[in-house]
């Protein structure tokens, strides 16, 4: 959401904050006693006031309404204390802005691990199109069978006793009646439509699917990452699962820590012309019944390991 919606600057903040105080002065019906007072500090010239009004509106309902509005200012811009379309527009404005301060809210500082997110956007501006697709395809799709129909008759405006179908909104918009049958091409359009909001979801998100790792193909530094790993996934709430593998984890780095202390004892010993003690220490870790020959297993595949990047050890 974050790589959606940018974080608001200082400056839209404190716009909004104002917009906000404006807004809650003039629903309540207090804008005439404040312009009032105003008017009689003489700060600023004086501002007409209508009696029996008690709302200012600035964003005008219509074009018609507007060349009214700005006709006789600023008698013209007080109006009853009810709903108009200025609150609606003004109550997104303030919900867009509190939406973008909550999602760039500073984030608490966590010890817990972050889960990796399924769903994650990959572009903003698909996002916009590919909400602007569903919107639209839905309405061609409810129209096509003719719901839209359906749905306007319930309003009480007009009935439709054999359905309708609206033409194309490119033209004088009007309904067709009766409903038109449904045709090969009718279905051949809507699989088109379902199939380009599909290819704009496919642009706005990146679905990653969990993978499950085969343990048995893991070296044992692998399986000491992914025993760690899986503790800290289940915490310390589900303690009775987690503190096994961490006494796990723990016990297999001893043990890749024991066969690396005795390969360095060999080859100290071999430096230094102790050749009985290099050899003992060889023979403890790479003879086959070596006191040391699992963990020297361990450790040499570890080490061989590195760097190699081998795709086929996990699936889907």
């Amino acid at each position: 959401m974050a790589s959606i919606f940018s974080e608001p600057t200082s400056k839209t903040i404190a716009f909004a904050t104002f917009i906000a105080l404006f807004e809650l002065v003039n629903i309540t019906g207090q804008m005439d006693s404040v312009v009032s007072l105003i008017n009689n500090a003489n700060i600023l010239p004086e501002f007409t006031i209508l009696e029996g009004k008690e709302k200012l509106i600035l964003i005008p309902t219509s074009l018609k309404t507007a060349s009214l509005m700005y006709s006789d200012l600023p008698i013209s811009l007080w109006a009853d204390l009810k709903f108009h379309n200025q609150d609606y527009i003004i109550g997104a404005y303030l919900f867009y802005v509190l939406l973008r301060i909550w999602i760039h809210r500073p984030s608490k500082i966590s010890t817990k691990r972050k889960k990796p997110k399924l769903i994650t956007f990959k572009s903003r501006r698909w996002f916009f199109l590919s909400l602007l697709s569903l919107i639209s395809s839905s309405l061609f799709i409810t129209n096509k069978f003719g719901k839209l129909a359906s749905l306007y008759s319930k309003t009480g405006f007009k009935t439709f006793p054999e359905g309708a179908r609206l033409n194309s909104p490119w033209g004088d918009p009007r309904w067709i009646e009766p409903l038109p049958k449904i045709s090969f091409f009718d279905f051949l359009e809507v699989f088109l439509v379902l199939l380009f909001v599909v290819f704009c979801l496919n642009k706005t998100f990146k679905i990653t699917l969990p993978k499950r790792i085969r343990e048995d193909n893991l070296t044992s530094i692998e399986r000491v990452w992914k025993n760690t790993d899986d503790a800290i996934s289940l915490g310390m709430d589900k303690s009775d699962k987690a503190l096994p593998m961490v006494n796990k984890a723990f016990s297999e780095l001893v043990d890749l820590l024991s066969a690396s202390a005795s390969m360095n004892i060999a080859a100290t010993a071999l430096e230094d012309g102790d050749v009985k003690t290099s050899f003992d220490r060889w023979s403890m870790l790479t003879a086959e019944k070596g006191r040391e020959a699992d963990k020297w297993i361990g450790l040499s595949n570890s080490l061989s390991d590195i760097g190699i990047f081998n795709e086929g050890d996990e699936e889907e």
